[in-house]
């Protein structure tokens, strides 16, 4: 009976999570609603910096980049390193424009995927940034001539630039690179010298990387926590003064990073499970992540953002967690190789119950019962194919006539656009 309970309750988390008997549908939305961002090709990860109120993200230069090399879909066909022009873009939320940064000081492979925005902590706020960014180069040593057909297809390192907000440029600080780092998805930086990083794999291809996305008892994956102690050198190399160690495990398909509400609250993606992980970052030297709260989600999930309300008042708070991913997660293994496909999305928001707090002590309900869990926006796949990132921007409640809405930004992997559509909180 026990056997059977556990069985069962993996199982119905399986299909619904795989959206196997769900049905694609279409929100619904004025002209006026909906934005196409121009020039936003394959972009992975968004990030809404508060202080300026500028949306960063990294994006592709042409549409079929991903078809042709990106690891974390297992695509190796094609390790030609002239055609990875990776770039970092600012998407002003306001006239829906973007910038692409020239970067300074960098001229390698850049194929692009989670990133993460802060402050740079010796500046007034919004003033300049640091940016991290998870770069997929293809490894020499397993594709030059007579190279070692056993050493890794790709070399994922983790590149860090300096940004002045209103330039044009984004300086390159240094890569970064670790023997722990195997499957390196997203980040979450804490300052210029210490960040984390998920590995959303053990198994980088093959026939055990689909038992990892398929079943939720295949608890491989981890974050890292890694400190720099000093900066890279042509001597060094890129693992010069870089230490890291493992701050969570024994998850499944950890996957998108974010910062919560709190400094020391770490949103972490537990992916093809559907499982939104709350943790709280513990320790000086060697941190860890202790997982609060767990909250289901009822598909497969990519990267998590929050969203603080700027017009929360006492009788309304609309501040929550946003993720997204496909509505039919099913059919993420026939599609990811197709060209023109049509990817459905869901995007979810997470509210908190009203009246539920913590408990004392930081403790809290693990089964996710302090949260309200709503879609918010859904699409059948002609406006966007597949869904990897979303954040909100409110809106003036003035300009609405008193209605509370904000835009909601959406960008993927593997569209040749991201959107803003204009929602309801």
């Amino acid at each position: 009976m026990l056997l059977g309970y556990v069985y069962n309750f993996y199982g119905q988390r399986i299909i619904l999570v795989s959206g196997v008997f769900r049905n694609p549908e279409r929100t619904e939305l004025a002209p006026e609603d909906y934005v196409v961002i121009e020039n936003t090709i394959n972009c992975e990860d968004l990030h809404h910096h508060e202080p300026s109120g500028l949306i960063f993200t990294a994006c592709e230069d042409y549409v079929g980049s991903r078809l042709a090399w990106f690891p974390p879909l297992e695509h190796f066909h094609d390790p030609s390193t002239k055609k990875m022009k990776g770039k970092l873009q600012v998407i002003d939320p306001k006239t829906f424009k973007t910038q692409v940064l020239a970067l300074e000081g960098f001229s390698g492979p850049f194929v692009t995927h989670g990133i993460d925005v802060i402050d740079d902590p010796n500046k007034p706020k919004g003033e300049a940034v640091y940016i991290f960014a998870v770069n997929h180069k293809p490894n020499p040593e397993h594709f030059r001539e007579n190279g070692n057909v056993n050493a890794p297809k790709s070399h994922s390192v983790v590149e860090l630039f300096h940004h002045v907000i209103g330039s044009q440029t984004a300086r390159h600080i240094r890569t970064i690179w670790h023997p722990l780092f195997v499957t390196p998805n997203d980040l979450f930086a804490e300052s210029p010298t210490s960040f984390f990083v998920t590995n959303d794999h053990y198994y980088t291809d093959g026939f055990m990387r689909r038992v990892e996305d398929l079943f939720p008892m295949a608890t491989w994956t981890n974050v890292l926590h890694v400190k720099l102690q000093e900066s890279g050198s042509a001597d060094g190399g890129d693992s010069a003064g870089v230490h890291a160690s493992i701050a969570l495990e024994k998850l499944h398909n950890l996957n998108g990073l974010s910062h919560g509400r709190a400094k020391d609250e770490i949103l972490v993606n537990g992916c093809t499970s559907g499982v939104l992980h709350l943790g709280q970052i513990q320790g000086d030297a060697n941190k860890l992540i202790n997982v609060t709260e767990d909250i289901e989600l009822g598909s497969p999930i990519d990267n998590p953002s929050y969203f603080r309300d700027p017009y929360a008042n006492s009788t309304f708070d609309a501040s929550g967690i946003l993720s997204c991913g496909p509505t039919r997660g099913i059919d993420f293994f026939s599609n990811k190789g197709k060209e023109h496909v049509l990817d459905p999305i869901l995007v979810w928001k997470a509210s908190p119950k009203a009246g539920k707090k913590q408990e004392e002590g930081g403790a809290a309900i693990k089964d996710g019962g302090n949260w309200d869990v709503n879609v918010i926006f859904q699409d059948d796949g002609h406006r966007i194919r597949t869904a990897s990132a979303s954040v909100l921007v409110a809106i003036d409640p003035k300009e609405e006539g008193g209605r509370r809405r904000a835009w909601l930004f959406v960008s993927s992997y593997h569209a040749s656009s991201a959107i803003a559509v204009k929602v309801d909180l």
